[in-house]
């Protein structure tokens, strides 16, 4: 089978696209964001399907600009829609390539809400499938983590891995042959960091028997486990998991963390919905923690979801509006995706009015304290807490819409991906 016809068939086994749809490809400027750029630029462009696509230059390389301009040069001469997206947000805290990952998730998830596609293909390999499974070994990892980088996520965007069956040097013989040049990012040859490591380990691990075959192998047994566990998963939390606007509220035995797999499975889903975060779970040890204290009776915070008792042997799990504090998305009439506007991973705002009479200036913003100006917040049934975290639409200072608190306005506000579909698909 050709690159060609391969590339293809692992394509149309993720998203079904007809002529007219249009979908993104985030490329780096590497070897393998390069292949799929062009792997899916052929694809599209013989099915009718538009293919735009984004850099995200982190600001902490100097190559870095350079290498988003070899990009841009590149799609311009394929006549290929092109951004940079800038990331200024490093403060200096924290782990600095976690910041890194999740900025460019949402730079780019932004950027394919805004542009109206259908989905967004990143460039991860077989290798670095093999890597990452590795890695995980080291670190003592169960199911979830030896399954390794799953092909497709949900939220407000799909993003997609159709390479993740592709050698990292088949797709650099596919660049030679089509003669379309890379770049090689300097950090991939830094021992400072752990995939590189694992990288430079690989003949050793062969010799011993641990091939990367074998590591992709041990994912695919561990992936057909994942769908048992996500199935019962599922199933309970149709039983025990209710929603209610942007919050869960669960049954209080689905924080008794025992020996099962599935009360963890489903608290940490819940969480990761409820904060926009549903990528990342969150240690098991703070899971741990944060369900006992809430069984004694407790209010604990954890990934910036709230959980509190409630009356019943109930569980609400809300938004913690300071965690949105700050987070705003500015509404550009003339940019206006079909889809709605996103903020804070999960929600999409629609006007029912066209845009075009739309007054300039608005912006998304956690409703907070407007609430106190929304008449009728009580009639939508959920506490001035969770409210508070919930999207509004703002002039400045001046409320423009409140969805959640009854004050519509002209707009409304839909979440993008419900809790069981999401717990299925991460």
């Amino acid at each position: 089978m050709s690159l060609s016809a391969k590339f293809a068939a692992a394509l149309e086994k993720l998203i079904p696209l007809k002529s007219g749809d249009a979908i993104g490809v985030a490329v780096s400027g590497g070897g393998d964001s390069m292949a799929l750029l062009d792997l899916a630029e052929t694809w599209c462009r013989g099915r009718g399907v538009v293919v735009a696509s984004a850099t995200v230059d982190h600001g902490l390389r100097p190559e870095a600009a350079g290498e988003a301009g070899m990009v841009a040069a590149f799609c311009a001469s394929r006549k290929i829609p092109h951004d940079t997206l800038r990331w200024s947000g490093w403060d200096g805290k924290g782990n600095l390539q976690a910041a890194a990952r999740e900025a460019r998730r949402d730079l780019l998830a932004g950027w394919a809400v805004s542009k109206g596609l259908k989905a967004v293909l990143v460039g991860h390999t077989a290798d670095d499938q093999a890597e990452t499974v590795l890695m995980r070994l080291a670190r003592g990892s169960g199911v979830d983590g030896l399954a390794g980088i799953p092909n497709r996520m949900g939220g407000v965007i799909p993003f997609l891995r159709p390479l993740l069956d592709f050698g990292r040097a088949e797709l650099r013989d596919h660049l030679i042959a089509e003669g379309i040049a890379w770049a090689d990012d300097p950090s991939n040859d830094d021992d400072a960091f752990d995939r590189v490591r694992a990288r430079k380990m690989g003949g050793v691990l062969a010799d011993l028997g641990l091939t990367q075959e074998r590591l992709l192998q041990t994912a695919e047994h561990m992936r057909a486990a994942q769908k048992v566990l996500k199935a019962e998963a599922l199933r309970r939390a149709k039983l025990d998991v209710t929603t209610e606007g942007g919050d869960l509220v669960l049954a209080r035995s689905l924080l008794e963390l025992g020996d099962s797999d599935t009360e963890p499975r489903v608290l940490a889903a819940a969480i990761g919905w409820v904060g926009g975060e549903a990528v990342y779970k969150p240690r098991f040890a703070s899971l741990k923690d944060a369900a006992a204290a809430v069984l004694a009776g407790q209010t604990r915070t954890i990934g910036g979801v709230i959980l509190s008792p409630q009356a019943g042997g109930k569980v609400r799990l809300t938004r913690e509006a300071a965690a949105v504090t700050g987070l705003e998305t500015e509404i550009d009439p003339e940019t206006m995706p079909e889809t709605g506007y996103a903020w804070d991973g999960r929600w999409r705002l629609l006007p029912s009015t066209p845009r075009r009479h739309l007054p300039a200036g608005l912006k998304i913003r956690a409703l907070g304290t407007g609430v106190l100006s929304c008449p009728d917040w009580r009639a939508s049934g959920l506490p001035r807490a969770s409210l508070a975290a919930t999207p509004a639409i703002w002039s400045d200072n001046r409320l423009e819409s409140a969805p959640m608190a009854g004050f519509l306005n002209g707009w409304s506000a839909i979440i993008a991906q419900d809790f069981l579909s999401c717990l299925v698909t991460h």
